[in-house]
């Protein structure tokens, strides 16, 4: 687990750079993408569902660029983006893709709707955490 945590951290800093964050940022985002890596393990070992693991390491991470992009004074999406690459779905749509050109249609649907689950879960997770953060200044 600690290995997977510290390459989080490395993968991070290289897509945080081949997005253009600089600076100071993308350490901030390589933290970020080693926390999502993290909670994501931690809620996995809790024998959580997989979309719930992902929903709740999104929601964490979420949370923690919107309360550093205020405190540093830089965009979320500039912390977020690159902080939630460790746990994109880029497997499950490549095997889906894998399954259809095998013409697998049972397997393609499975691993389908499976990264269409992950990636609604993430979404959702940032959903939320972005709505309550705008609710949350607009009444402070």
């Amino acid at each position: 687990m600690f290995l997977e945590v510290l390459f989080s951290f490395f993968i991070t800093v290289s897509f945080a750079y081949m997005f253009n964050v600089r600076g100071k940022y993308i350490i901030y985002s390589a933290i970020g993408g080693t926390l999502s890596w993290f909670f994501y393990l931690l809620f996995k070992k809790l024998n959580l569902t997989y979309s719930t693991c992902y929903f709740l390491a999104t929601a964490l991470t979420a949370l923690y660029c919107e309360i550093l992009a205020k405190k540093s004074g830089t965009t979320v999406t500039n912390l977020l983006i690159a902080a939630l690459i460790p746990m994109a779905p880029g497997g499950g749509v490549y095997y889906t893709m894998f399954y259809l050109v095998k013409n697998d249609y049972k397997n393609f649907m499975l691993k389908g709707i499976e990264t269409f689950i992950i990636a609604c879960a993430m979404a959702l997770g940032i959903l939320i955490v972005s709505t309550f953060g705008r609710v949350f200044r607009q009444i402070k």
